[in-house]
């Protein structure tokens, strides 16, 4: 097993444990370590009672760890690892030289592990405690002396434990450092991240009422002037129909406008919850048509559409027609009358592609540029019927979400084509 991934099982996921967890079981196991080490030194430099306390914390810091690691009692095992840690800093204080050992310096480093890790009611009554144990064994020591057992020989024993106890109190800090910077850097990306996607939404929230007050108040004034006309004046019955179905084109087609402001801004605001199935296409396109077809002929535009009866994708039904229906309405907006508008569909290896084809007034490249964004500005048909500025943006979004693709092609005057793809049974 890799170093990484031992080191990163030893000291638990992030999904188990706390970070305050993760830096107690780092702490652990350095202490383990270094308690193992210190065991063979203080005997080899002639301090057993070092040693042997050496022995008895470094089992006691084992199962301590293994009560935190495996039995997930954090809690438990670090009130104990405290309070058995001050007792065993206390006996070595006395019998390892006192203030001129390291147990002033190991303290200092429990002063730091228990500000770390230590959950916020009660890390306060730690540091009291840990003060309070420091300051009582430097007061005894300067009023009994004697009290103090001085248990190096030599000046490389001394030297080799408090070098040793320095190296163990840097390691110790520096665990803990890394791991509360990480996880601050980890915030700092979160809250980035946070407030880009505020500014986005805040942004996309700006352009959507700007485009409900533009693009809703022009129907409704027209919707209105119609029925005022209607009222005031005795019109023949042919103007009369004329005027109905142009009612009846404005209302769709703010309908439309309202369906896309809506799911727009739920999938902004609150995210889509996708059903994604099984669909037969003929079954999810044939709907689309036959709305369409009336629309297209009032318009003198052909439309036609040639899907094999076997052809099925997997994709969401209602966002699938939502980016069909958007397509189709731009396609009927943008051809001049006596133009035709192509359907097809055929699998292309893992996918299913729709092509939409259409012998419109086509796009310059000013608008190829920012027909999928936002930023792109609605506009009007070759009879003046309106658009909506957030349409292909919808539908783009719609399509990937679907783990499809939506793009195209056009020239100024020779017309546009739509390509959609899905994933295929």
């Amino acid at each position: 097993m890799p170093l990484k991934k031992t080191l990163h099982y030893l000291t638990g996921d992030y999904s188990e444990f706390t970070l305050e967890s993760r830096i107690f079981h780092s702490i652990c196991i350095v202490a383990i370590v270094t308690l193992a080490y210190c065991v063979p030194l203080n005997f080899f430099l002639d301090l057993p009672s070092s040693a042997w306390l050496s022995l008895v914390a470094m089992l006691i810091q084992s199962f301590l760890y293994y009560l935190s690691r495996f039995l997930k009692k954090t809690q438990l095992s670090l009130v104990l690892s405290i309070i058995i840690i001050h007792i065993i800093l206390i006996a070595n204080y006395f019998y390892n030289s006192g203030i001129a050992g390291p147990s002033l310096l190991l303290l200092l480093a429990v002063f730091f592990l228990v500000s770390a890790i230590s959950p916020r009611s009660s890390y306060k009554y730690w540091l009291s405690f840990n003060i309070l144990i420091a300051s009582g064994l430097a007061l005894i020591e300067y009023f009994f002396p004697n009290s103090i057992q001085s248990n190096y020989v030599s000046q490389i024993s001394k030297f080799a434990d408090l070098g040793t106890s320095y190296c163990l109190c840097a390691v110790i800090i520096l665990i803990g450092l890394s791991y509360i910077k990480k996880n601050y850097y980890i915030s700092q990306n979160m809250l980035k991240a946070k407030a880009e996607d505020l500014e986005r939404i805040n942004h996309a929230k700006n352009k959507m009422f700007s485009i409900v007050s533009h693009d809703l108040k022009a129907p409704i004034a027209s919707i209105q002037s119609y029925l005022e006309i209607l009222s005031v004046m005795d019109i023949d019955h042919q103007d009369r129909r004329q005027i109905k179905a142009d009612l009846m084109l404005m209302t769709q087609n703010t309908d439309m406008m309202l369906s896309n402001l809506l799911m727009w801004s739920q999938s902004q605001m609150e995210g889509i919850n996708m059903d994604k199935k099984l669909l037969d296409l003929v079954e999810v396109i044939s709907p689309v048509i036959e709305v369409f077809q009336p629309i297209a002929s009032r318009k003198e535009v052909e439309l036609t559409y040639t899907i094999a009866p076997d052809l099925q994708v997997i994709a969401d039904k209602n966002m699938l027609q939502l980016v069909i229906r958007n397509i189709l309405s731009n396609a009927i907006k943008f051809t001049h009358p006596g133009g035709k508008i192509d359907l097809t569909a055929n699998y292309q290896g893992e996918m299913c592609e729709i092509i939409i084809k259409d012998s419109g007034i086509g796009m310059d490249d000013a608008t190829k540029s920012s027909i999928f964004s936002l930023q792109g500005k609605s506009s009007y048909g070759t009879k003046n019927e309106k658009g909506v500025g957030l349409g292909l943006s919808l539908c783009k979004e719609f399509s990937e979400l679907q783990n499809g693709q939506l793009w195209f092609e056009s020239e100024t005057g020779k017309g546009t084509t739509f390509y959609i793809t899905m994933p295929r049974s």
